[in-house]
């Protein structure tokens, strides 16, 4: 038995091959690690601070603590957990938007009679 595929005159003659296959699709997107909705609110605050209105982080620690905002565990922000929040926040975005990556992990190709 031949599989010609394609358009052949004769494909109608023969039957193809039966593939069998297990992909496996990762995508770091998957591994959420949800933030609360005051850690997402926290982080949108800082992002805009930092990428539009292009503040330093000792000036948005500042401005965050003039409106009320701490910590998620509590304590007052100081310029380096303005940093930290700006940074992981970046990290989180970009692994979410990330391509997934196929692998295929098995193939069969069984003759059809």
């Amino acid at each position: 038995m031949v599989w010609l595929g394609g358009n052949s005159e004769t494909h109608h003659l023969t039957i193809p091959p039966l593939v069998r296959y297990v992909v496996r699709l990762r995508h770091k997107g998957l591994r959420l690690g949800s933030y609360s909705q005051y850690q997402l609110e926290l982080s949108d605050k800082v992002i805009h601070l930092r990428d539009v209105e292009k503040r330093t982080y000792l000036d948005i620690s500042q401005v965050l603590i003039l409106e009320g905002y701490k910590s998620p565990r509590g304590f007052n922000l100081g310029p380096e957990s303005v940093f930290s929040i700006y940074k992981k926040r970046k990290i989180r975005d970009k692994r979410l938007q990330s391509c997934s990556e196929p692998e295929i992990i098995w193939v069969a190709v069984e003759k059809v009679f």
